[in-house]
């Protein structure tokens, strides 16, 4: 017999939300019902997987634990955060770096992230997503597509130094125009 764990919806969203994914990229490794979803251990690590986490760490995101935060502040080191190559499509198209991610506000993620996609043409644009994102170019030239609140396909060019304010929910892409382009992304709810 199957044991099944009852997860609130808002903390697993918010858990697929950090690595830019939905539910959608979980589809049937979770019942819903409402305000929580159901899910047995064999789905939470086959979801795991597809996150590119461990299963505790879906566990300790999902649940109340204590802070990581000790005498008042984390300090991550270089090279020790979770990096995660998206690919769609058998394309990869950004690479995430997280800068910080802490269980003390789980509803922040500094990522540095180089978009692979090398035009406008090929850039996708994504769902958007619950949080909103503050994105600081961090060197090279990078385009920016979103859909505004017509619906209307936008594009801007930013270079090193510009940054840009995207709200809840608005689709959007990035891709360099320089290798090497980088961006620091903040999101939070």
């Amino acid at each position: 017999m199957l044991s099944f764990l009852y997860i609130k919806k808002k903390l697993m969203g918010a858990l697929l939300d950090s690595r830019k994914m939905n539910f959608n990229e979980i589809e049937g490794l979770y019942v819903d019902e409402g305000d929580f979803i159901r899910s047995n251990l064999l789905q939470l690590s086959q979801a795991a997987t597809l996150l590119d986490v461990s299963l505790g760490y879906i566990i300790k995101q999902i649940g109340d634990y204590p802070s990581d935060i000790k005498d008042r502040v984390k300090i991550c080191r270089a090279g020790t955060q979770f990096e995660r190559l998206k690919v769609v499509n058998s394309e990869p198209t950004y690479l995430y770096r997280h800068v910080m991610k802490t269980s003390a506000d789980k509803n922040l993620m500094v990522l540095r992230t180089s978009p692979m996609f090398t035009s406008s043409e090929q850039a996708t644009l994504n769902e958007g997503h619950l949080v909103k994102e503050i994105v600081y170019i961090l060197s090279g030239v990078v385009g920016v597509l979103w859909r505004n609140g017509t619906g209307e396909r936008r594009n801007e060019i930013l270079s090193a130094g510009d940054s840009i304010y995207i709200d809840s929910w608005v689709s959007h892409s990035f891709y360099s125009l320089e290798a090497d382009s980088q961006i620091l992304a903040v999101d939070y709810l």
